[in-house]
């Protein structure tokens, strides 16, 4: 499989389809997050949420897997003022 190339699954429980990206498959925070909610109804949503984060923290070690394209938008602008 191409490392570049991102598919769709199908979505679990009706919310949100999980990615593929660069091999590693991957969700929005509100996905996991509503989908753990659904599977642990007794928990506190807030609770679930710090969960959720803490262990994104560990897993990635703070480099993200994805970025919003602005961030790329931003770091352009920016490496084009040194151009200019």
């Amino acid at each position: 499989m191409d490392e570049n190339t991102i598919e769709a699954r199908i979505p679990a429980a009706g919310i949100d389809a999980v990615q593929t990206v660069d091999g590693v498959a991957v969700a929005s925070l509100q996905s996991v997050v509503s989908r753990l909610r659904l599977d642990y109804p007794g928990e506190d949503p807030v609770h679930i949420e710090t969960v959720v984060l803490r262990e994104w923290e560990a897993f990635s070690a703070g480099r993200p897997l994805v970025i919003p394209t602005a961030v790329e938008e931003g770091a352009r602008e920016i490496l084009d003022q040194r151009i200019a």
